[in-house]
């Protein structure tokens, strides 16, 4: 008899064990989880392995491109955001040219203060990282431009200096990650370009404290309310390409961190997609999302269904960050980057339904010419 309450046991066990991964696998879907390190490329500078992971097991090297040069583009991306203001800190070498730009924007009167540096035909003289999380420094410096970014285990530092309109425009800060961070890395291929591909590492839940001066004007960053996110990006680009990303971070009334990362349209997504949510640090991933908006009015509302039901939002926008940088109708990008308040219910991998309460995010569709 015990024998046979063994096997009975057994079998229900066994049993459980299928519902559960049955239930896990319809929240994930058919996306591809990479979960060992993985070259990025192949001797024909080709996509190894499409797909996704937690953590960066991407090994990316510059040297495997196979591509022409002038279409590489690598960016560090950070944006620093609270319901009151926006702040963009920005290395990039795209090939054609590099630049470093720190901007902060007023989000309630769209009051703006910028400065830049740009230089032309860089073709990888930034040197930029090939790990987004490795403790390194990316610096630009420049005549009345100084932009340091300190890369360590558990923190990242901003210092920055430069002039805006004759005002001294600097900034100290301090970007905290908690032990275990969990981001979404995706690798994707751009099937009718030869060559192409995007890496890109998503990275939220970072409280940022410090402050930034303008002149007379001092912004100070509470972690309590302000979060960073880096968007790391590596890649072979077409030269035309339109996409949507939507972010954000927040604290739920019970002090837990909750975030999201949504996006499409960086290149065939059909390995996995880019949309996350991120619960104190830990990633669950969810699938495809459809969008609605008012395609005449930017500041009407936007809804947001996921094909699992795990993202069911509406976003009551409140400033548009418009910005456009075409050149001649060839060369630049022309952005409508819409910040919002944020409404509904996400699912968590175990089920968990969380309430969202007025979160302050972003969604915006970039036009890419470059």
């Amino acid at each position: 008899m015990k024998h046979h309450r063994i096997l009975r046991v057994t079998a229900f066990l066994l049993a459980l064990a299928l519902l559960f991964g049955a239930a896990a696998q319809a929240f994930a879907g058919e996306q591809h989880q990479i979960t060992q390190r993985t070259p990025l490329l192949d001797e024909r500078g080709q996509l190894t392995e499409p797909g996704y992971c937690v953590t960066n097991l991407y090994d990316y090297d510059r040297s495997a491109i196979k591509a022409r040069p002038t279409r590489i583009k690598e960016w560090d991306f950070y944006q620093i955001s609270n319901r009151h203001w926006m702040l963009q800190v920005t290395i990039s070498d795209i090939s054609l040219g590099g630049a470093g730009v720190f901007t902060l924007v007023n989000l309630k009167t769209g009051e703006r203060y910028e400065a830049m540096s740009l230089s032309l035909l860089t073709f990888g003289s930034f040197h930029m990282e090939s790990d987004a999380m490795t403790p390194h420094t990316l610096s630009r410096h420049r005549p009345f431009f100084h932009l340091d970014i300190d890369v360590h285990p558990g923190e990242t530092k901003i210092d920055f200096s430069a002039k805006n309109g004759g005002k001294d425009f600097k900034a100290d800060l301090s970007l905290a990650m908690m032990d275990g961070l969990e981001s979404l890395v995706m690798a994707v291929p751009f099937p009718e370009h030869e060559g192409c591909f995007y890496l890109n590492q998503k990275i939220n839940s970072m409280p940022v404290s410090g402050t930034v001066t303008v002149g007379d004007l001092t912004v100070t960053f509470d972690p309590a309310d302000t979060f960073a996110l880096l968007d790391w990006g590596r890649g072979v680009w077409p030269y035309a390409e339109e996409w949507y990303w939507g972010n954000g971070t927040t604290r739920l009334e019970n002090g837990d961190l909750f975030g999201f990362e949504i996006g499409w349209g960086f290149g065939d997504m059909s390995a996995a997609s880019e949309n996350t949510l991120f619960y104190n640090g830990k990633a669950h991933k969810i699938g495809e999302i459809t969008m609605q908006k008012d395609a005449e009015d930017w500041l009407a509302p936007w809804t947001f269904t996921s094909d699992d039901g795990r993202f069911e939002m509406t976003m009551t926008p409140y400033f548009d960050n418009f910005t456009s940088t075409r050149v001649l109708g060839l060369v630049g990008n022309i952005c409508h980057q819409v910040f919002g308040k944020w409404n509904g219910t996400v699912t968590l991998d175990d089920g968990t339904v969380l309430e969202i309460r007025n979160m302050d995010a972003f969604c915006e569709l970039s036009d890419n010419r470059w």
